[in-house]
């Protein structure tokens, strides 16, 4: 099958989504299809990353459109648009990542035109948190734009694609006409079948043995640092020693507000900033940290969360994480209400109990390993993707008699 995937970028800086489509592009070539990507070289508001052009993934077998960025906010491009409108129609179907931007607008529009089938995931865009934070002042331009370009286009969708279940109902309120389909996010486990040895970081950071709590992922509104702080200052005064790990890329000035909250709370000695980890970096941070936290207000999946399970280490999240029922039914970690005195305690619980730590670490390894991996992933993806084809061609066949075209 000769699939493209559009996403406005694949700076590291924007997260989730990036580490999702690259690892996706590499498992679906690895199945035997015809995978290209094409994207920006973006790197807003910094400005771009790398020079545009073609290039491959890291796995050097999927390759990469990098078009060069005219206006930065809506990531405009005109090479990825000609791109587009010369060769959509040469692939069985589009995948188009995220929304509110001019890549994933643009493809599903031309996808349209070329009556080309394609599949629409949001990555959490369409939580009703996020439309409450984006319905006031400049913000309420996004709703404009969607109502003018991005619901049309997911309503003309072969099918939205949901990594959980609790993702896709809480898009209901929206009424799309589409069909959907859940299926999760992966992961090679190969690269987690063997483990680092714990205490690298821990000796670059200077924490030696202290109880460690690791946050990994954007410092972005969303991730709830705003409870994570004031959680791990009460905490401090119950677990002597603990320390935090902040990882991660900062998005406009939110990193400086959390530095900020860190040193209202005189926190300066116990909460590190190391910035973004790559390679064998983040695999050492998830095996040195005794647990891991994520008390999101909205999470449409949770990589992270999976990529710390798979290092045995046993997570916090918050019931808005739309993972959350199968970790705390896995019994691979607590689940809390976005609350702060909530996180404290479950930090607690499992910071002063090693052999729970322990049992939560061995059940999530197991939890990932059975249904988070790339292989029956890419399988069911695949599945979706020749459902979407067949009803696609179906509709085109039966278009003409619907119009009175047929005799």
């Amino acid at each position: 099958m000769k699939i493209l995937h559009v996403l406005e970028t694949l700076s590291p800086r924007y997260g989730g989504p990036v580490s999702v489509l690259v690892a996706l592009a590499e498992a679906q070539q690895r199945a035997g299809h015809q995978v290209t990507v094409a994207t920006t070289n973006a790197d807003h508001p910094r400005g771009t990353y790398r020079a545009p052009g073609w290039d491959t993934l890291a796995g050097g077998a999927v390759p990469v459109l990098y078009g060069g960025v005219g206006f930065a906010p809506l990531q405009f491009s005109r090479d990825l648009a000609a791109y587009l409108r010369l060769t959509v129609a040469e692939f069985d179907i589009v995948h188009i990542h995220g929304l509110y931007r001019f890549p994933p607008t643009y493809a599903a529009w031309q996808a349209r035109r070329q009556s080309v089938p394609y599949v629409v995931m949001p990555h959490g865009a369409l939580d009703p948190y996020l439309y409450a934070k984006s319905s006031t002042g400049w913000l309420r331009f996004k709703r404009l734009y969607e109502r003018w370009f991005d619901l049309p286009n997911l309503h003309a969708a072969g099918a939205i694609h949901y990594t959980a279940e609790e993702e896709r109902e809480r898009a209901s309120f929206l009424k799309l006409r589409a069909p959907s389909f859940v299926v999760p996010n992966g992961l090679d486990w190969a690269q987690y079948a063997t483990l680092p040895a714990r205490g690298a970081l821990r000796a670059r950071w200077g924490v030696g043995e202290a109880p460690l709590v690791l946050f990994l992922g954007r410092l972005h509104f969303k991730k709830g640092l705003d409870l994570l702080i004031p959680a791990f200052d009460a905490l401090r005064r119950r677990v002597p020693g603990v320390q935090l790990v902040i990882a991660g890329p900062e998005n406009d000035d939110y990193g400086q507000r959390v530095r900020g909250w860190v040193r209202e709370r005189g926190l300066d000695g116990a909460v590190h900033f190391v910035g973004s980890l790559h390679g064998a970096e983040v695999l050492q941070a998830y095996v040195d940290a005794d647990v891991f936290a994520l008390p999101s207000y909205t999470e449409n999946f949770g990589m992270t969360v999976i990529e710390a399970l798979a290092c045995s280490l046993p997570v916090v999240i918050s019931d808005q994480v739309n993972i959350h029922a199968e970790v705390s039914g896995a019994g691979a970690g607590l689940v809390t209400r976005c609350d702060a005195g909530e996180v404290a305690q479950a930090l607690e619980t499992l910071l002063v109990d090693a052999d729970r730590r322990r049992a939560m670490g061995e059940a999530g390894r197991q939890l990932v390993k059975a249904r988070f991996t790339w292989p029956a992933i890419v399988d069911a993806l695949t599945a979706e993707y020749e459902q979407v084809i067949t009803r696609h061609h179906a509709n085109e066949v039966a278009a003409p008699v619907a119009d009175g075209d047929a005799p």
